[in-house]
């Protein structure tokens, strides 16, 4: 700790620059961090957040978390982790509106979010009941805000299993029908092809990783 202040003080050291999505650091990254710097105590971190596509040569950033298919053009990329998705919902919604079948969703509120406005429509289409696309609901302007509406009871949302496992393993949301879809699209750590991973960015992505694939080991799976 006293290495890390320091550092910090002295001003000498720049910090990492990493850009990710809101719900990936809400979900999942904050509540990790403090086993980074038990590892890596004098790496300081600066964390920005944007929905927004990155671009190497405009954005001040060495590395970034982003969703898509993983071929950019001038990027490196490795994978994080798949992007499945599932219905789900507050116990005391479950209990209320009694939601054992797939028409039992007309019967709630679809919960929308700006940004993944296609897990509606996508899982619902690998489950063959599109028909129950409705405009009906209520719209989010982030995945945060999406899930906390379904925590609370609102309605029910499609939610990212991978980064709502606290929630579903702790009973604040569940998961219906039993049908995960996963969607062709991923999550992957990118940076540029032409910028070689220095030992703070190396450190980072070596950390990251390794606390992704200890939260998806056989022990720890919700799905």
């Amino acid at each position: 700790a006293n290495a890390t202040a320091g550092v910090m003080a002295t001003g000498k050291a720049e910090p990492l620059k990493i850009r990710v999505y809101t719900t990936f650091a809400a979900k999942w990254l904050i509540t990790r961090l403090p086993s980074f710097y038990v590892a890596y105590p004098t790496i300081k971190l600066n964390i920005s957040n944007t929905v927004a596509p990155i671009d190497f040569e405009k954005d001040k950033v060495d590395l970034a978390v982003q969703f898509g298919d993983g071929k950019w053009p001038g990027v490196e990329t490795e994978l994080l982790f798949k992007d499945v998705i599932q219905p789900m919902c507050s116990p005391k919604l479950l209990k209320r509106a009694r939601l054992a079948e797939l028409d039992d969703l007309r019967k709630v509120q679809l919960l929308h979010s700006h940004y993944r406005r296609a897990d509606w429509p996508d899982w619902l289409m690998a489950v063959k009941r599109p028909d129950l696309l409705t405009d009906a609901g209520v719209s989010f302007p982030s995945s945060v805000l999406t899930y906390q509406a379904a925590v609370e009871g609102v309605g029910v949302a499609v939610g990212q299993l991978f980064l709502l496992r606290n929630e579903i393993a702790d009973g604040t949301l569940v998961p219906l029908f039993n049908a995960p879809f996963q969607r062709p699209m991923a999550h992957y750590v990118a940076w540029p092809k032409n910028r070689p991973l220095g030992r703070k960015a190396r450190s980072f992505v070596h950390w990251l990783k390794g606390q992704i694939e200890a939260s998806i080991a056989p022990t720890n799976r919700v799905y």
